[in-house]
């Protein structure tokens, strides 16, 4: 019969051979599988009945593999990752089924499935952020009634549709470089188009201090948080400081995650090439290429470099969390700035534990933890805004 242990690893199989990709190995351990009993013959039958995955399936269809990859992988490089994001998918098809896998395998036992009350739940975040100026002064523009926050001659600063852009429509020349500062709460993200065109994604718990109109030679950024930029091409270098790190390009687009709550800083490639310095160490910079990572140790500032799935780092700037064999704590960290909650995990264990899962950013929290239930030994309860997560033994 299905145990925990082997949940993840059958899903896959089944998954893979549902959708058409089923690799020879995986076809033929399968077999093996279903051969050891009619038990498991008549597990894997009820779980790929038509009726019972169609209505299942509809419940998960806003995770589809297919939409993921539309949204957020067009501009990453395919050449030499093709086995590798197969792979990947085979892997997130898995946790779609599990819960297929759960629920069959408690007909089989005759077990009730006895849900927690969940006597609250937590709603997602929204659009939300503050614009602090030069001055000190701060607007709200969470509101959306600030509809034209012109600062200085030549500038036109619009706020709509969650985005605030600045645009250059007059003589800028001799302009004093003055900063502004876009602050996004916990539970918020919010849009950022630049003077110079460069748009920016920033995520919840963020800041970027940015000069309202780029002058000189360079073109400087301070963040602290996450953001994912699409730098315009304007021959100036582009450069992103953050606490020990400063990451330099000319036109590109890449994600930075640099959280104070954080082991490490990573600055993640999907076009173009960027050099990651540590301002810690003297050695030499780091150049990216598409589909790699450069990740800095906050405490010693040494700077690895690394080939990862691009989506899984990209994915919440296209409202998704996308996770590939990440664990439970880092997991916790991203739920809990996302929902402005306070989570703990009581098992050091289960702490490690590692998930693989698209989840939409726009669901209630007891959503995202009731499928973890369903593919985890845990269980959670809610209080206000503070959630437990523990292990079931």
């Amino acid at each position: 019969m299905v145990n925990d242990k082997n949940n993840l690893k059958i899903a896959s199989w089944i998954a893979a051979r549902m959708k058409g990709i089923i690799l020879p190995d995986e076809e033929k351990a399968l077999e093996e599988w279903l051969a050891e009993s009619d038990e498991h013959k008549a597990f894997y039958e009820r779980v790929t009945e038509a009726e019972f995955v169609a209505g299942r399936l509809r419940e998960y269809e806003a995770y589809s593999l297919e939409k993921v990859k539309e949204r957020v992988m067009p501009g990453v490089r395919q050449t030499g990752r093709k086995v590798r994001r197969i792979r990947w998918f085979v892997r997130v098809a898995a946790v779609l089924l599990i819960p297929l896998l759960a629920v069959g395998l408690l007909l089989f036992t005759g077990e009730e499935q006895k849900p927690s009350p969940v006597v609250a739940d937590v709603l997602p975040g929204g659009e939300r952020a503050i614009l602090e100026m030069a001055d000190g002064s701060r607007i709200d523009l969470t509101a959306g009634e600030a509809k034209d926050l012109s600062c200085m001659a030549g500038i036109t600063v619009k706020n709509d549709s969650n985005i605030l852009a600045y645009q250059v429509d007059g003589n800028v020349s001799g302009t004093k470089l003055e900063y502004n500062t876009i602050i996004i709460p916990r539970g918020g993200e919010y849009r950022l188009t630049l003077a110079d065109g460069t748009r920016v994604w920033l995520n919840s718990e963020t800041r970027l201090r940015y000069p309202v109109v780029f002058t000189g030679e360079r073109r400087d950024a301070y963040l602290e948080g996450e953001a994912y930029f699409e730098v315009t091409r304007t021959g100036k270098p582009f450069e992103v400081h953050c606490e020990g790190m400063a990451i330099r390009v000319l036109g590109t687009a890449f994600n930075v995650m640099a959280y104070r709550n954080e082991p490490v800083i990573q600055t993640t490639l999907v076009n173009g090439s960027v050099r990651v310095t540590s301002e810690m160490q003297l050695g030499q910079p780091v150049v990216l290429t598409p589909g790699r990572q450069a990740e800095m140790n906050v405490r010693t500032g040494n700077i690895e470099s690394r080939e990862v799935s691009v989506e899984s780092y990209v994915g919440w700037k296209d409202q998704l969390f996308v996770f590939d064999e990440e664990n439970m704590e880092s997991m916790m960290r991203k739920l809990a700035r996302w929902y402005d909650v306070d989570i703990t995990i009581e098992s050091p264990v289960l702490r490690e534990k590692t998930f693989y899962g698209v989840i939409r950013k726009y669901e209630n929290i007891s959503k995202i933890l009731d499928m973890l239930k369903k593919t985890q030994n845990v269980d959670y309860t809610i209080k206000g805004r503070n959630i437990v997560i523990k292990e079931i033994r």
